[in-house]
């Protein structure tokens, strides 16, 4: 499976059924809806078609909300204006544009004389000669075509604009409304800003809505810390801060930002421009697929499409390219090095980490196949991704809006569970709900992690970490000689091996009082119904160094030839070949 998630931006080009279920089929984990651009309405509609598609697919299909914010946007006009270099306009609020003067929805009277004025994403360049009242004056210093509703930027002055905008408000509604999985705050700069719009959620009756702070402005890059700290997940959004701060410093502020997150076990998203030129082209260039994968190299929970997915003129090509690019990505040796060499430390105190990095370093020691992490909240299974294990992360929850939450981290794949009456059936539904999926196969071995699960009350249901093989167990004894093997089993009751096939497992009865008889070295392994540790059998398989199990009776309904493996070191002998699937890796 692919370990980095894909978010896309749904818009005009993607926002019907059958378009977002074939984005989903190509590998859309997460879709984003930007209330920059269309009405609350039509998002309610999409918000329903993507619940539509969530019920019909395996994995799980999560909504963000991408909040508007305190943003500046240029007036709405049907055609593109002229500002020519030389040129002086003024700005200031209004809803219509000229060359001679452009309309904003906001002021920006707070600016001063030589202040910059940048205007969509940088492309046009004003600088700041006088302020008159609410009307600031600039002179074009490189100049070009404006259209309909263009970003502006003044890097380094405090706008006064609430956070919280109307538009905001109805936005925030919708999310309570439609019990929307994220919601993406624009504008942040500081942890009391996501405070604020935490508030806000919990006051609609949205307080389980996780959220996702855009990392958007210099000021946020300062205060990075404590907006992780108070943030569900963090996004790059490098378009404005690629006008916000200097360019050549946005590489090194991403992989900050991404570093920073990975280590506190917050998820993060990498967006704005990863696959741009596929809006209109059928391939990436070269330098979009090194930025992706660059993403990735470092450790991104999920890369974002934008303009690529929303208006661009093959929506679903250009995630099917995604996904190809993450998945060589991850392939590669340079990857596992990467991984290996970036591994988090466990905040002290923390039970949780400490199980789940001890979980990532034990699945890779013993062969498992998968790190099986039984979460209630989510939280179990976020830190288990937060130390980045070698093999899927299975994540099981009775909680279906946990199960669709998931879809945002790193090599989770969420499944939905019943709850149980007890930890051993929660585990059990566990591994069963890791079989179903194709997240493991019989005969794998399993790392489990739980978490503490509320709902069952009068059950010890502390932090569990525990190995368990994939398969049914046909007895349990107590481990005589250590070691495993996967054998037919064939019963004897006078130790006569004249007609034991060559590396057959010899099932001793609970009346044999004997010694065997013949070629010794046919033995591959031994279960005795008896007690002890001490005896003849135990004796034969030290010296022929063969796995053993005392104590423990071969059902009847096991028939001779039957393949059996026996964990002399557990104790355990199970049905069928369980060591096939670590001898094939």
């Amino acid at each position: 499976m692919r370990n980095a998630k894909i978010v896309c931006t749904i818009g005009p080009a993607s926002d019907d059924r059958d378009t977002i279920r074939g984005l989903a089929d190509a590998g859309m984990s997460v879709v984003r809806l930007n209330a920059s651009h269309g009405t609350t309405d039509h998002r309610e509609t999409v918000i329903e078609r993507a619940r539509a598609v969530d019920d019909e697919i395996d994995d799980p299909l999560a909504v963000m909300v991408d909040l508007k914010g305190p943003e500046v946007r240029t007036a709405e006009i049907d055609d593109p204006i002229a500002l020519a270099e030389g040129s002086e306009v003024s700005f200031l609020e209004g809803d219509d544009a000229t060359p001679e003067r452009v309309g904003l929805t906001h002021s920006i009277g707070a600016a001063e004389p030589g202040d910059t004025i940048l205007l969509d994403d940088g492309r046009i360049e004003c600088r700041v000669e006088r302020v008159d009242g609410e009307s600031v004056v600039a002179t074009v210093v490189s100049g070009g075509k404006l259209g309909s509703r263009k970003g502006v930027n003044l890097p380094g002055v405090a706008i006064d604009v609430d956070l919280i905008t109307p538009e905001d408000e109805a936005e925030l509604d919708l999310a309570a409304r439609t019990n929307a999985d994220f919601v993406a705050a624009s504008f942040v700069r500081d942890a009391d800003d996501v405070y604020r719009i935490a508030d806000e959620l919990e006051a609609r009756g949205g307080d389980d809505i996780p959220i996702v702070a855009k990392i958007e402005r210099a000021g946020a890059v300062e205060n990075l810390e404590g907006i992780v700290d108070a943030a569900d997940g963090v996004m790059v959004a490098r378009g404005d801060l690629g006008v916000e701060c200097p360019l050549e410093d946005v590489p090194v502020i991403q992989k900050r930002i991404i570093r920073t997150c990975v280590n506190e076990g917050v998820p993060v998203i990498t967006a704005t421009e990863m696959l741009d030129s596929m809006v209109s082209s059928r391939r990436p260039t070269r330098a979009e697929a090194s930025d992706v994968a660059n993403a990735v190299l470092d450790g991104t929970d999920a890369v974002m499409l934008s303009g690529e997915t929303a208006v661009g003129e093959d929506p679903i090509n250009v995630v099917d390219t995604m996904d190809r690019i993450v998945r060589q990505v991850e392939s590669s040796d340079e990857y596992a090095e990467t991984r290996e060499q970036r591994v988090p430390t466990a905040e002290e105190g923390s039970r949780t980490e400490a199980l789940a990095r001890s979980a990532r370093y034990l699945a890779r020691d013993i062969g498992a196949s998968t790190v099986v992490a039984v979460s209630e909240s989510g939280f179990t299974a976020r830190k288990t991704a937060m130390f980045r294990p070698g093999v899927p992360v299975v994540a099981t929850t009775p909680n279906d809006r946990v199960r669709r939450q998931l879809a945002l981290s790193w090599g989770v794949r969420p499944v939905l569970t019943e709850y149980a009456n007890d930890m051993e059936s929660i585990l059990d539904n566990a591994v069963d709900a890791a079989l179903d999926r194709g997240g493991a196969a019989s005969g794998d071995t399993l790392v489990v992690l739980s978490g503490m699960l509320t709902e069952l009350e009068g059950t010890n249901t502390t932090n569990t970490l525990k190995v368990h093989v994939a398969a049914e167990t046909l007895v349990t004894g107590k481990g005589a000689v250590a070691g495993r093997v996967a054998a037919p089993v064939h019963r004897t009751e006078d130790g006569d091996l004249d007609a034991l096939p060559e590396d057959s497992v010899v099932a001793l009865g609970p009346e044999f009082n004997g010694e065997f008889g013949g070629d010794l070295d046919r033995i591959a392994g031994i279960v005795d119904a008896r007690e002890g540790m001490t005896g003849y059998p135990a004796v034969v398989a030290r010296e022929l160094g063969v796995p053993m199990v005392s104590g423990a009776a071969l059902p009847e309904s096991v028939a001779d030839g039957t393949t059996v493996t026996v964990d002399g070191e557990r104790g355990v002998v199970y049905d069928g070949d369980v060591l096939r699937a670590a001898r094939e890796r």
